[in-house]
């Protein structure tokens, strides 16, 4: 008696889930998947360095980065610095890799200064609206610097939502099965 009772049982189960899976649309919550947005931003600034005097270089700009949607920044900035206190003669010009989060990045750089007539390595933090480091040459050695600049803090993307290949995204956070209707 009690298989009997166990087998009818088990039996309405089974027919009753075929009964309600094909009788409605089944909703799920999208997946969110990482974004990433590639930004390029032109900046100026005034770089100041020990050793330099009062007046600042002038510096002109642009970084192209990609940002991820957790934050993770990495790309590249070109910085053209124009030497002030020898009314506006090219002073160095300086190529970065840039590689952080959104709102700090670590900088390493190669270039020339005109100044010196020498190559230069540079190192350095990037954060919005300003920035240091130290440039090194063959002779002085290391230079330190300061950078004040109007390009500020990278932008995040958004996540993006995703469904199951064959079901379509019904809302911004809801998929719907491939063949089923809307509740």
């Amino acid at each position: 008696m009690r298989t009997s009772i166990f087998a009818s049982a088990l039996s309405t189960l089974l027919l009753s889930q075929a009964a309600i899976a094909g009788g409605a649309a089944v909703t799920y919550p999208a997946t969110m998947n990482a974004a990433s947005k590639t930004q390029t931003k032109g900046y100026v600034g005034l770089n100041w360095t020990l050793g330099g005097g009062a007046v600042p270089a002038l510096v002109l700009g642009v970084s192209r980065v990609k940002v991820k949607s957790d934050g993770d920044t990495d790309g590249a900035r070109l910085a053209f610095y124009l030497d002030l206190a020898r009314g506006f003669a090219p002073g160095a010009l300086k190529l970065s890799y840039l590689n952080g989060k959104e709102n700090l990045q670590g900088e390493l750089g190669l270039g020339y200064n005109f100044v010196k007539s020498a190559p230069m390595l540079g190192i350095g933090l990037n954060a919005p609206y300003v920035a240091a480091g130290f440039d090194a040459y063959l002779n002085p050695g290391f230079v330190p610097y300061g950078l004040l600049h109007s390009q500020g803090k990278f932008r995040k993307p958004g996540m993006t939502p995703s469904c199951n290949p064959g079901d379509t995204l019904i809302n911004p956070s809801t998929c719907q099965q491939a063949g089923g209707t809307p509740e």
